[in-house]
């Protein structure tokens, strides 16, 4: 969809302070509840520092001929309803992107280009939006290499500087945490998919019953993801013995926050773990953890490990004949290219979605189901869907909300605009207008739970890998694919 003339990079600087916020354990667990801490599908829960400036890679798409002329190439969006005489224009509506396009989260940023190409291909120039009239919109996607502080400045640098309109981020806690509190400070319209909700709240020294002006997300929690553990592991006939894999990071840390973390959850549920230790990232030899497992008789496997630490451990649980029944890897092989690096080695595990190909949702922007996504996805970039199309829920929520808003010079209207969301996007329903319950969907009155799902990785026929759907929780409509299977080994 894109060629090489659509995309331009320009270097910015700026030095933002962000003020680093905390709530203690005690604090957390009386007001979550069932809830708990932050999911680790990204990133971890760290309070926010000093932003220094520097140079950052911005990429941008266009719709119509490329300019080259300005500091920014734009996204324009074409009208979405015919009219004989045409509506008045209006002026140009600006919309950040704030995305990690490299480091170590960059897995989370792979469909954001795909997205940007969909709203170029299918609005071509301006939007007819909430006020009547065309206007101009362009898209700016800018880079936080997965760094904490330069989210912050990214995000202060849009509002300070490119005066835009609203903003958009997903990624994990380590990028969309610091974005919310800028545009909370800042008063910027902000909506946000896939952080867990927690991270959100908590991570920033909120409690839910906090009700944020700016900020809005359609995110996930821990308490879908580890219910959906125990539907999967369920599925399994096994001694429920799980061995949990995890490294020495802020977000195993929430992971095993007590009361609320994975290891209460499985145990509530009849299982016993077994944690030998946490390891430190980077670690070669895994020996001493894979022989604890081997002793305590683990015959299941839990962790989330971003990064190449679960391949290699996967590696030597197989070379020292460390074979579970069922292993469930939530972020380490949430890639095809990290399954395609392990090999046949990552047939038989599951694996994490806030976003499946065969869930009953549609694109706003497009009208395309998610399987037709998939495709469109699969035929741009001659690779396979990816459940990190996940991402493309924030474009078409901005696309909608844009298109509701009344008065376009009011960010007032924007945020009015965004609390009566009610639609379905392509990862799930979401009404902002529901009674907000900390129990329900609609769990603050700034964010709303989308579903959560579990695959488990199978030989493909277009592609090397396949990953069928076998657990979900929060979405009744949602059918599963087949049911979990035990592990095979050669």
């Amino acid at each position: 969809m894109m060629d090489d003339n659509q995309q331009s990079r320009e270097l910015e600087s700026g030095e933002v302070l962000a003020k680093e916020k905390s709530v203690s354990r005690r604090e957390f667990l009386k007001i979550a509840g069932v809830a708990g801490a932050a999911v680790g599908m990204g990133a971890g829960l760290g309070g926010l520092v000093a932003a220094c400036g520097g140079a950052e890679e911005t990429t941008t798409t266009t719709a119509g001929p490329t300019t080259t002329a300005g500091p920014t190439t734009t996204t324009t969006v074409a009208p979405t309803t015919t009219v004989s005489a045409g509506p008045e224009t209006g002026r140009e509506i600006k919309v950040g992107v704030v995305s990690p396009v490299t480091g170590i989260y960059a897995v989370f940023a792979i469909s954001d280009k795909w997205s940007l190409g969909i709203l170029d291909k299918t609005t071509k120039g301006t939007m007819l939006l909430g006020d009547g009239k065309n206007h101009p919109v362009k898209w700016v996607l800018r880079d936080t290499q997965s760094d904490i502080n330069r989210a912050s400045q990214v995000a202060s640098d849009f509002i300070l500087n490119d005066k835009v309109d609203l903003m958009i981020v997903g990624g994990g806690p380590d990028t969309g945490m610091p974005v919310a509190d800028q545009c909370e400070a800042l008063g910027t319209p902000l909506v946000a998919t896939n952080v867990p909700w927690q991270a959100w709240v908590f991570g920033r020294g909120k409690t839910p019953d906090v009700v944020e002006k700016w900020v809005y997300g359609d995110l996930f929690g821990i308490e879908q993801a580890t219910a959906c553990v125990v539907k999967t592991f369920d599925q399994l006939t096994t001694n429920k013995k799980v061995g949990l894999f995890y490294g020495n990071t802020v977000d195993s840390q929430a992971w095993l926050t007590p009361g609320v973390g994975i290891k209460d959850t499985l145990e509530g549920a009849g299982y016993t773990t077994t944690l030998p230790s946490l390891f430190n990232q980077g670690t070669e030899d895994f020996t001493d953890l894979i022989s604890a497992y081997k002793k305590a008789g683990c015959e299941l496997l839990m962790g989330s490990n971003p990064g190449k630490d679960f391949p290699n451990f996967w590696r030597q649980c197989l070379q020292q004949n460390f074979h579970p029944k069922g292993v469930l890897e939530v972020v380490g092989l949430a890639s095809y290219e990290d399954q395609v690096a392990l090999g046949d080695a990552a047939l038989g595990i599951f694996t994490g979605f806030t976003w499946h190909k065969s869930w009953p949702y549609s694109d706003l922007i497009t009208g395309m189901t998610n399987a037709q996504l998939a495709d469109d996805y699969e035929a741009t970039l001659n690779s396979p869907w990816n459940i990190f199309i996940t991402g493309h829920a924030r474009f078409e929520w901005a696309f909608d909300v844009l298109k509701r808003t009344k008065d376009l010079d009011s960010k007032d209207s924007i945020v009015e605009a965004i609390k009566a969301t009610k639609t379905t996007l392509t990862n799930g329903p979401i009404d902002m207008t529901e009674p907000v319950s900390i129990t329900g969907k609609h769990v603050t009155a700034n964010i709303y739970k989308q579903p959560w799902g579990f695959g488990q990785i199978e030989k493909g026929t277009k592609y090397k890998f396949n990953i069928p759907l076998v657990a979900q929780v929060d979405a009744p409509e949602v059918k599963v694919d087949r049911t979990a299977q035990p592990m095979v080994y050669s």
